[in-house]
């Protein structure tokens, strides 16, 4: 019975182990800048340290290995209650206590300073906290040195003034759902105590039967697991302005890729010697069909179970959600765009008995070749003889032709060998043109064409108009939901600030100058006076944190702070030289340098970015909301 249960503290020791340290991963990655998360990581690690010195220390034969082994757990033991009031400083920090917090900082560094005068007392070998000779044994533990009573007083001090901070931050927050987490955390806090503090050093081991102390020791392990899985999903909140929907599915997926499939692994682990016994097949066989099996399986088992658990997290907004995961297969992108015009003009050109053709369509940059066929320097030849520049302007001045028959000749632009049809959007907008290597002649509704190549044509020529005109309106789409990005951001965090409130910081809240709807009107004024004028100087955006932290390096001047700031912003925005010069990235960045850091007109620039006037506006608002966008997440950074 006593090996039975042995073994299974040394399967929980093992899955508390990966649990914690996978929570301890998930905080670092999503969370760590939040004092409260930063107090959690101190106390995972605290488990860490010791749920690993427990998994060694069975396994350890030598006695020089055990004491080494049973002395270094203490710095996870040590440094627990340390963490609590660390914890206590962070949730006092929350509430209309921030001054308390902030005046007391100083009981946080003596609590560290402590728990290493602690840990350097067991670690140094000395006898005062805990005495040599530990014995071996699946519950073996030093016994009590003179100041050991001192450790657990700290100890008791540490996890009361963590609940005590709980408790008085439930009280003072504003919202339900931040009362309710509060609640989680109260109820769980005391996990890491839990799993870390030495009960067999005050109760020797001979007070209870070996059974029912590793019945006791696999009961706490289980709670400890559970209590700290809830205990850090609780602090995953705190300070993270992003919608619940969202962290709550990040912590799924982290618990199914990390905690779930290593826990998995290991109790196949354990569970070899059975099967061993049980087939009759080596230890080393059975393991490496175990990993092939496990590599597979597991992938496919948790791909199979997200789905249900995305439900959960969005069992309120699942149409959308599923609208949005299925919205890559039904959208029409521009590769898309590109294979099917290259289709249909070779179609055409066939049709026609002609080798070379070419689409004009519009591009980021203005009109460009967006498809071939034939020999391309026929093409790129035409091209510098006809610039496209002067070439649009002409075909937008041709008649529009219904799609349901051939145009006429007179719809036709016959240069440089070449006949240009113009396509148009079923409201009558140009959107490119069809180049044929082909005079405009062989395309008269009375020519030597038959009525099967005319129909086959016009179809061809109606699915390139629709197929231009269905990209343009998802790129007006895409760049409309661009533009609400920092609107939405925004909404986001301040849901969640209003979540996380408590009287102190709805005061901070009412005066974010980024938390107001007019922020992207006033980056717009700034920028506009970018070089001088009562909208940079008298700006409301001088309030802004980032501004301030520069007075002093820029002489004490507000308006030169601004605009340090707003440069920065607007390097953020510069894309990686290895982007395409064409991609929207660049032309955002080189519109914003060219408009407000170069002083040039809107004329030159819109010439420069090859636009008209009318889509140089409709682009520049979209780039000044990415530099407001830019602007609050450098506030963000700053708070």
């Amino acid at each position: 019975m006593v090996a039975i249960l042995e073994q299974l503290n040394q399967l929980l020791s093992a899955a508390v182990l990966i649990v914690t340290f996978s929570l301890l991963a998930y905080i670092v990655m999503q969370n760590w800048r939040n004092d409260i998360a930063r107090a959690l990581l101190v106390l995972l690690a605290g488990v860490v340290v010791v749920y690993g010195g427990d998994l060694l220390l069975a396994r350890a034969n030598r006695d020089s290995t055990l004491e080494f082994l049973g002395r270094a757990q203490w710095l996870g033991i040590a440094v627990v209650p340390a963490g609590y009031i660390h914890l206590a400083n962070g949730l006092l920090g929350l509430g209309d206590r921030q001054h308390f917090a902030r005046r007391y900082r100083w009981l946080v560094y003596l609590a560290y300073l402590g728990s290493l005068c602690f840990f350097l007392l067991v670690a140094l070998g000395t006898e005062l906290i805990v005495r040599s000779g530990l014995p071996s044994g699946p519950i073996a533990q030093f016994r009590p040195g003179p100041l050991f009573w001192s450790y657990s007083l700290f100890f008791l001090i540490g996890a009361a003034a963590a609940l005590v901070a709980i408790i008085l931050s439930q009280r003072s927050a504003l919202t339900f759902t931040q009362r309710r987490r509060l609640t989680y955390l109260g109820a769980t806090f005391a996990a890491p105590g839990i799993g870390v503090f030495p009960f067999l050093v005050i109760g020797a081991p001979n007070v209870a039967p070996a059974s029912t102390i590793l019945m006791l020791q696999a009961l706490a392990s289980l709670t400890v697991m559970v209590m700290l899985t809830v205990m850090t999903y609780s602090v995953a909140f705190q300070g993270v302005l992003l919608p619940d929907r969202l962290i709550k599915q990040d912590f799924l997926r982290w618990w199914l890729y990390g905690p779930f499939i290593g826990v998995t692994i290991i109790l196949f682990m354990q569970a070899v010697p059975f099967f061993e016994g049980l087939l009759g097949f080596p230890k080393d066989t059975l393991l490496t069909f175990g990993v092939m099996l496990m590599t597979v399986l597991m992938p496919l088992f948790v791909s199979r179970v997200k789905p249900y658990l995305d439900a959960l997290v969005y069992m309120q907004d699942h149409e959308e959600i599923d609208y949005l995961r299925n919205l890559p297969r039904s959208t029409f992108t521009r590769a898309d765009l590109r294979i099917l015009l290259e289709n249909a003009l070779v179609a055409v050109c066939g049709a026609l008995k002609v080798e070379t053709g070419f689409v004009i369509a519009p591009g980021d940059g203005g009109y460009t070749i967006r498809a071939v066929c034939g020999p391309r320097n026929q093409v790129k030849r035409f091209v510098a003889e006809y610039p496209l520049d002067d070439l649009v302007p002409q075909l937008e001045h041709l008649p529009h032709q219904h799609h349901n028959s051939l145009p006429s000749t007179d719809a036709f632009l016959s240069c440089g060998g070449f006949s240009l049809l113009p396509l148009h959007s079923p409201d009558g907008l140009f959107l490119g043109a069809l180049a044929v290597a082909s005079p405009p002649e062989q395309l008269r509704r009375d020519g030597s064409l038959p009525p099967e190549t005319r129909q086959l044509i016009s179809v061809l020529a109606h699915q390139m108009e629709l197929a231009l005109s269905t990209v343009q309106m998802q790129q007006r789409i895409f760049d409309t939901l661009r533009g609400l990005g920092p609107e939405m951001q925004s909404l986001q965090q301040l849901a969640s600030r209003l979540e996380q409130a408590t009287p102190a910081t709805l005061a901070e809240i009412d005066g974010d100058i980024v938390m107001q709807p007019e922020f992207p009107q006033l980056v717009k004024d700034a920028l506009t006076q970018f070089w001088g004028g009562p909208k940079l100087a008298e700006s409301p955006l001088l309030e802004m944190r980032s501004v301030r932290r520069l007075l002093q390096s820029q002489g004490g001047s507000p308006t030169r702070a601004l605009q340090m700031v707003l440069r920065q912003a607007i390097s953020n925005l510069r894309p990686d030289d290895q982007l395409d010069p064409s991609a929207q990235e660049w032309l955002l960045y080189n519109l914003l340098e060219g408009r407000f850091l170069q002083r040039k007109t809107v004329r030159d620039v819109a010439n420069r970015l090859a636009m008209s006037e009318s889509d140089f506006y409709r682009k520049q608002r979209v780039a000044i909301e990415e530099v407001a966008r830019q602007l609050a997440l450098m506030e963000q950074s700053e708070r």
